[in-house]
């Protein structure tokens, strides 16, 4: 659930979505694929401007960390309309991506609970190119095709009643977004069926883009929380991409 949450973000400056006919008329450079040597230089950088677990509210451990390609990323935003190719993602001069995916146990009460974070930190030739796929991205959590590519991508957990709403955040790197959505799905084991919450914040800082995606149930995770967390990840991002 948040490999798709951290491919798409919201504003609320949104803008209406971007289709693969405007992305390819745009006068970017030619297709550049990123090299052995490039994505190798990048890993340590990316690394290091994510968040650690002790960034996070206390109990929350590392699950899983991986790095993303280029063809990886465009996988993961397939089943969402007008999603960049890994063609359009080597144009823009994309390097590589890394996620971290931190996890507590689940607690005996859902509600009002956070259950996960995941970190992604991405990697740009240049600002430019950063700048674009981030407006891209903003563009795509507009209208429904978001909200039913996102219970297409969880269909095995039945999410459903997906509603997508932008949050008023604070101002933070060069460019920010931040959205929320609200659904309901099946959590094993459960009587009853809250509802849960994903939130997702978006930061560019230069030739990087950063987002924390935090998944809740109940209630949202405490907003000014997660500002403290970008900030967080601005300054990380900054030490280590600038």
């Amino acid at each position: 659930m948040a490999v798709l949450l951290a491919a798409c973000g919201g504003d609320d400056d949104a803008v209406p979505a971007a289709t693969g006919t405007a992305l390819a008329a745009s006068p970017t450079p030619a297709p550049t694929r990123p090299t052995a040597e490039e994505r190798s230089a990048a890993e340590p950088l990316l690394k290091a401007a994510a968040l650690l677990a002790e960034d996070l509210p206390s109990g929350f451990t590392l699950d899983e960390e991986k790095f993303t390609t280029n063809a990886d990323e465009a996988e993961q935003e397939s089943s969402i309309p007008g999603a960049p190719t890994a063609e359009d993602l080597d144009r823009l001069g994309r390097i590589l991506g890394y996620q971290v995916h931190y996890a507590r146990p689940t607690p005996e009460t859902l509600t009002g609970a956070t259950l996960d974070f995941q970190i992604e930190t991405d990697l740009y030739r240049d600002s430019k190119g950063a700048e674009e796929h981030f407006e891209i991205i903003r563009q795509l959590q507009s209208g429904p095709e978001f909200a039913e590519a996102f219970e297409d991508e969880n269909a095995e957990s039945q999410v459903r009643d997906v509603v997508v709403s932008p949050i008023s955040f604070a101002k933070v790197g060069d460019d920010r977004m931040a959205f929320e959505l609200e659904f309901k799905m099946n959590w094993p084991g459960l009587d009853t069926e809250p509802t849960f919450f994903a939130q997702l914040i978006g930061i560019r800082r230069g030739a990087g883009i950063g987002f924390i995606t935090v998944l809740a149930a109940g209630a949202p995770h405490p907003l000014e929380e997660l500002e403290d967390l970008a900030r967080s990840l601005d300054e990380r991002m900054k030490d280590a991409l600038e």
